[in-house]
Protein backbone atom coordinates (compact mmCIF):
# COMPACT_ATOMS: atom_id res chain seq x y z
CA UNK A 1 0.00 0.00 0.00
CA UNK A 2 2.68 2.22 0.63
CA UNK A 3 4.27 1.75 -2.74
CA UNK A 4 1.36 2.57 -4.23
CA UNK A 5 0.59 5.83 -2.60
CA UNK A 6 4.43 6.77 -3.37
CA UNK A 7 3.66 5.86 -6.71
CA UNK A 8 0.64 8.12 -6.64
CA UNK A 9 2.28 10.93 -5.33
CA UNK A 10 5.07 10.83 -7.64
CA UNK A 11 2.50 10.49 -10.76
CA UNK A 12 1.16 13.78 -9.64
CA UNK A 13 3.82 15.49 -8.85
CA UNK A 14 4.76 15.12 -12.48
CA UNK A 15 1.88 15.46 -13.48
CA UNK A 16 1.52 19.12 -12.17
CA UNK A 17 5.20 20.14 -13.07
CA UNK A 18 4.40 19.07 -16.55
CA UNK A 19 1.05 21.56 -16.23
CA UNK A 20 2.80 23.98 -14.96
CA UNK A 21 5.71 23.99 -17.57
CA UNK A 22 2.86 24.06 -20.12
CA UNK A 23 1.54 27.16 -18.73
CA UNK A 24 4.53 29.13 -17.81
CA UNK A 25 5.25 28.26 -22.04
CA UNK A 26 1.91 29.43 -22.90
CA UNK A 27 2.07 32.81 -20.86
CA UNK A 28 5.73 33.59 -22.07
CA UNK A 29 4.58 32.88 -25.90
CA UNK A 30 1.50 35.28 -24.97
CA UNK A 31 3.75 37.98 -23.44
CA UNK A 32 6.41 37.69 -26.31
CA UNK A 33 3.86 38.05 -28.39
CA UNK A 34 2.10 41.74 -29.41
CA UNK A 35 4.73 43.84 -27.63
CA UNK A 36 2.59 45.01 -24.69
CA UNK A 37 0.58 43.21 -22.26
CA UNK A 38 -2.96 43.93 -22.42
CA UNK A 39 -4.41 46.28 -19.18
CA UNK A 40 -5.55 44.06 -16.17
CA UNK A 41 -5.88 46.81 -14.05
CA UNK A 42 -9.90 46.77 -14.34
CA UNK A 43 -10.12 43.23 -13.47
CA UNK A 44 -7.46 43.22 -10.41
CA UNK A 45 -9.01 46.50 -9.18
CA UNK A 46 -11.36 45.21 -7.18
CA UNK A 47 -8.95 42.36 -5.64
CA UNK A 48 -8.32 42.65 -1.87
CA UNK A 49 -5.31 41.01 -1.17
CA UNK A 50 -5.49 41.61 2.39
CA UNK A 51 -9.00 39.55 3.07
CA UNK A 52 -7.60 36.38 0.78
CA UNK A 53 -4.42 36.28 2.99
CA UNK A 54 -6.68 36.66 5.55
CA UNK A 55 -9.07 33.64 5.01
CA UNK A 56 -5.94 31.34 3.71
CA UNK A 57 -4.39 31.77 7.51
CA UNK A 58 -7.66 30.97 8.71
CA UNK A 59 -7.72 28.06 6.53
CA UNK A 60 -4.61 27.03 7.64
CA UNK A 61 -5.21 27.59 11.59
CA UNK A 62 -8.17 25.26 11.34
CA UNK A 63 -6.00 22.61 10.12
CA UNK A 64 -3.01 23.13 12.97
CA UNK A 65 -5.91 23.08 15.32
CA UNK A 66 -7.22 19.57 13.74
CA UNK A 67 -4.05 17.94 13.66
CA UNK A 68 -2.84 19.49 17.10
CA UNK A 69 -6.20 17.52 18.31
CA UNK A 70 -5.50 14.35 16.38
CA UNK A 71 -1.92 14.28 17.81
CA UNK A 72 -3.21 14.92 21.10
CA UNK A 73 -5.57 12.52 21.02
CA UNK A 74 -2.91 9.88 19.45
CA UNK A 75 -0.97 10.55 22.63
CA UNK A 76 -3.47 9.71 25.09
CA UNK A 77 -4.35 6.70 23.62
CA UNK A 78 -0.95 5.63 23.66
CA UNK A 79 -0.90 6.16 27.76
CA UNK A 80 -4.16 4.73 28.47
CA UNK A 81 -2.65 1.59 26.53
CA UNK A 82 -0.10 1.02 28.59
CA UNK A 83 2.74 3.60 27.79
Amino acid sequence: MKEVLQRVRTVNMRVGVGITLAAASCFAKAAGEGGSAGDLSALTSGISMGSTASAIIAAALTLVGVYATLRGAKIVLSLVKGG
